[in-house]
């Protein structure tokens, strides 16, 4: 199975879900240029053509390892998108804004980090952003947008759920990259695929269907009103429907004396008018400094980084091992320093006794059993001198915790008489 093709897929996903779920922020911007310029609709296929840098950049990341030309190929790219949006003043700017943000990312990944993967947008943060967006366009006055900010969260969340799955796979097979068992990799992913897809299309057509409120409200209209006939005859005990009296219109409050005088309908109120010029102000002087800001940081990472050639890291799915299978036994070292007085401890006596009858056997013995003093066990001279027991004292001395007495150096005295 081609690891690094689904490496790269995930990765396109990943950027193009970045690109639509930020797209609430140019959104608004249009949205308030309209308002002032009346310059039409949004410029989707725009947005969709700057959609295209990402995965240029990531490219230029994984190909370009000399520095110098990297830059060039960023900047070159930046000045391309430049000359080609000129459609108009504010085109050029948010492209601008665009494939600045981009170059600026990718140097971050690749010089700083060293790494050509891209991180995607946390859920939470990009469901906040197209909400407020969408809330200041309709309070600035801007009516019929919001199915743009619709389209784009709901493209985004479902590219997330396949992202989500993606990137648990592989870090599933890094973590049992190590493992000696076989496992079904390919299988594995076309079936988790393919719930994966089924679950992201139900969810995408739940979320298409409850966010056309007009279609619903049709819908649900006669539901309505045959529930409101069901509970009018099971209150009153009668099939006749109650008339229902006509509301009486209030009269309208005259100008003069205590009434507030309100701005004619047609009219906006000022505190409005006073809001959407401070926040146009605070948007502008937010990307000012944003940039500047941006700027300043490339400017200290080239100046940190500056050298004409650096290393190409290995893209590989990651190095992990399985602990699982490398379960070991700690050794507990009885080492403590020299003492004086362990040659006088039971233990050492044990020991120091057993190697003594052993020599003073070894005249006695056969020549396989006299080359073989060091080779054979205490449970294989046990059986050779038939000491029973003899064995079982000395493992305890040399090998156990258990301490050892003075009675357990009379036995194996008494066993070797």
């Amino acid at each position: 199975m081609n690891i690094k093709r689904i490496e790269h897929i995930n990765e396109l996903l990943t950027e193009q879900m970045n690109h639509w779920l930020l797209f609430p922020l140019p959104l608004t911007v249009m949205g308030v240029a309209n308002k002032l310029l009346e310059i039409g609709e949004p410029g989707l296929l725009m947005w969709a053509l700057c959609g295209l840098i990402p995965p240029l950049f990531f490219v230029f990341r994984c190909k370009i390892r000399n520095l110098i030309l990297f830059l060039l190929a960023h900047l070159g790219t930046a000045v391309l998108v430049f000359a080609i949006s000129g459609q108009s003043i504010l085109t050029r700017i948010l492209c601008t804004v665009c494939v600045t943000g981009y170059l600026l990312q990718s140097l971050m990944l690749r010089v700083k980090h060293d790494k050509v993967y891209t991180d995607s947008i946390h859920l939470a943060f990009a469901v906040i952003l197209s909400a407020a967006t969408a809330l200041f366009q309709y309070y600035q006055g801007t009516r019929g947008w919001e199915n743009y900010y619709n389209v784009s969260l709901i493209a985004g969340i479902s590219l997330y759920f396949i992202i989500y799955f993606t990137d648990h796979y592989l870090h599933f097979l890094s973590m049992n990259q190590s493992s000696a068992g076989y496992l079904p990799a390919g299988e594995m992913f076309h079936s988790g695929m393919g719930l994966v897809f089924c679950y992201t299309l139900l969810g995408l057509g739940i979320l298409i269907f409850s966010t056309q409120f007009e279609w619903l409200a049709g819908i649900l209209k006669p539901l309505g009103k045959m529930l409101r006939e069901i509970l009018r005859f099971l209150l009153s005990g009668s099939s006749q429907p109650e008339a229902v009296p006509e509301p009486v219109a209030e009269e309208a409050m005259p100008s003069g004396g205590m009434g507030m005088n309100l701005p004619p309908a047609n009219e906006p109120f000022w505190f409005w008018q006073v809001l959407e010029v401070l926040a146009m102000v605070a948007f502008g002087a937010g990307i000012i400094i944003g940039i500047g800001v941006l700027l300043w940081k490339l400017f200290k990472l080239i100046q940190k980084y500056m050298v004409f050639r650096y290393r190409e890291r290995e893209v590989d799915i990651g190095e992990a091992y399985d602990l699982r299978e490398k379960c070991e036994i700690d050794k507990v070292s009885d080492k403590k320093g020299w003492n004086p007085f362990s040659a006088l401890s039971p233990r050492e006596r044990i020991r120091k006794l057993y190697k003594k009858k052993l020599a003073a056997f070894a005249p006695r013995a056969n020549v396989q059993d006299k080359d073989s003093l060091g080779l054979y066990t205490a449970r294989e001279w046990e059986g050779k001198l038939s000491l029973s027991g003899m064995a079982d004292i000395y493992e305890q001395a040399r090998y156990s915790d258990r301490e050892m007495t003075g009675a357990d150096v009379k036995q194996m005295k008494e066993l070797w008489k």
